[in-house]
């Protein structure tokens, strides 16, 4: 291809700019008007071939590639070698193929081309292809036109099918609504019908409250009467006289005596003062297994009698059945620390303690984690408070978190140390400090009531509960016991200790309804109590 078709070559040779209107092929250079009248004129190549360069342009890149003249000796090519299938000029003839006996002349060829079945044939397929490309074009207007009509149908078809999913949805929707009114409508007037009942039940202790001092006053008269001689039981006996045989010297038989002795009546009075910590008894109701458990840190009771266990290195939450056999485990992507079970969800909420900042709250019917709450800081201890959490935060004190995790707040605000455990009762927070060794009481106003310290007795403390006296038992680990503190905070008493199977104990949970005490070690074994 020429180096510049858009000016004229020979005017260029000439030093002269003006621009091409012909393309002559042989001569491989465009030509202005003039040139191209002296070419037509010219002998040598009044025979060439000229095309505008308007249509020069329109050819393809690859047609627009071939070139006339030998690159290396810049002469026009002459001949063709088929032997080696390209073009010769007269020079390359004699350098590297005077050898070659198929040589023939370009312009035999070229000139013989048109008139070739192979040019016809090209020219054929040509054709074809052209009427191919229509084909093509119209077949994909055609497809185009069809996507677009189905495109509008399927548009139209989704559109019916979202109206009869939504259709179908609202009567589903509607027929829940319904029932769930039935069963809000049935269920409350079962808790109504229970809170009258609740409200006869506190008028009548109301009124016992109030005859409380004339029942004790009663009590005292009847122990009195009992005391008294008229109470004394009366019996009859006789005496012979020694000389009842000699009848005739007697005037009588003997004599008739009255003695008395103590009345067999036994009073049962029941007691309206709170049983002392040194008048509870615990007698083992059970040994539990826990071998496949490596560090228990966290157990309960569940209403249903089965128990709950945080096996916090192995990740795991045990459940177990009320008779201490093994039922199931839950596996979980952190650690687990302590457990809190609400019965509104039939859900348990566990801690992950160190390593992670969640709350997973789980299911122990489906065993899966129903949702995960995030947390401010690593989160230890934890304990239920009639609708919210109450949790030992690392760093920050005793939070209340939602049970949807949507917000949390302070309880009491200080730098609560790690392993540490919380309990409520009442209007009461609990929790144990390792780092003091004590057991510290707040009211829910954030008021501190009391502190309670005995090293002598109480070394590490962890788990912590209270019963329905509001006693509060704690684990004291590196004394392998547990120890009931009073209500008030003044005393303590060592209530288990190592010669009860302690070693270690980590966990604790009181349970009100069946009045029994699950103590865990942190190794090995288990042990459930009944409380008198």
């Amino acid at each position: 291809m020429a180096s510049n078709w858009t000016v004229c070559g020979v005017c260029d040779f000439r030093n002269i700019n003006k621009a091409s209107v012909v393309w002559c092929s042989e001569c491989d250079e465009g030509l202005c008007d003039e040139c191209k009248e002296h070419h037509g004129a010219s002998k040598s190549s009044r025979n060439h071939s000229i095309i505008p360069v308007t249509e020069y342009q329109k050819l393809p890149i690859k047609v627009l590639e071939i070139t006339q003249t030998c690159q290396k000796h810049k002469e026009q090519y002459q001949t063709f070698c088929k032997k080696h299938d390209c073009p010769c000029c007269r020079r390359c003839v004699i350098e590297t193929h005077n050898d070659c006996k198929d040589l023939t002349a370009i312009d035999d060829i070229v000139q013989n081309v048109k008139a070739s079945n192979a040019f016809l044939e090209v020219e054929q397929t040509l054709v074809q292809m052209l009427e191919n490309v229509c084909r093509i074009r119209n077949d994909r207007t055609e497809n185009l036109k069809c996507l677009q009509d189905q495109r509008v149908k399927i548009e139209r078809d989704i559109k019916q099918t979202r109206k009869i999913i939504n259709d179908h949805l609202d009567k589903v929707q509607e027929k829940l609504i319904k029932e769930l009114y039935a069963k809000e409508e049935n269920e409350s007037k079962i808790i109504n019908q229970l809170l009258s009942e609740i409200e006869e039940t506190k008028k009548r202790i109301s009124d016992l409250q109030h005859i409380e001092k004339e029942v004790l006053d009663q009590e005292k008269i009847i122990q009195s009467v009992l005391k008294s001689e008229d109470m004394k039981i009366k019996t009859l006996s006789l005496v012979i006289d020694k000389e009842v045989q000699n009848i005739c010297k007697t005037a009588s038989f003997g004599s008739v005596s009255v003695e008395s002795k103590s009345c067999k009546v036994v009073m049962m009075i029941p007691s309206l003062i709170s049983k002392c910590i040194d008048d509870i008894k615990l007698s083992n109701k059970m040994q539990i297994d826990l071998q496949s458990a490596g560090d228990v840190r966290g157990c309960a009771i569940l209403p249903n009698g089965k128990m709950m266990f945080c096996d916090y290195n192995n990740r795991n939450l045990i459940g177990l059945k009320s008779n201490g056999t093994h039922e199931f485990e839950i596996r979980l992507d952190t650690r687990a620390f302590d457990l809190a079970y609400f019965e509104r969800e039939n859900s348990i909420a566990v801690t992950s303690g160190f390593g992670s900042n969640v709350i997973h709250i789980i299911d122990p019917n489906s065993r899966t984690i129903k949702r995960t709450i995030q947390s401010s800081e690593y989160p230890y201890g934890i304990a239920l408070n009639k609708t919210v959490l109450v949790c030992c935060k690392l760093g920050k004190g005793i939070m209340e978190v939602q049970l949807n995790g949507a917000s949390e707040k302070a309880l009491v605000n200080f730098n609560m140390p790690s392993y540490s455990y919380v309990a409520v009762h009442g209007d009461n927070i609990y929790y144990t400090n390792k780092d003091n060794n004590s057991v510290t009481c707040y009211d829910i106003p954030r008021n501190l009531k009391w502190e309670f310290k005995d090293t002598q007795n109480l070394q590490y403390p962890q788990g912590i509960s209270v019963d329905s006296n509001g006693n509060v038992y704690v684990a004291s680990m590196d004394t392998n016991s547990v120890v009931i503190i009073t209500p008030d905070g003044k005393r303590c008493r060592t209530i288990l200790s190592s010669r009860d199977g302690l070693s270690k104990p980590r966990a604790m949970h009181f349970e009100p309804t069946s009045n029994t005490l699950l103590v865990a070690n942190q190794t090995k074994f288990a042990f459930l109590f009944d409380v008198s």
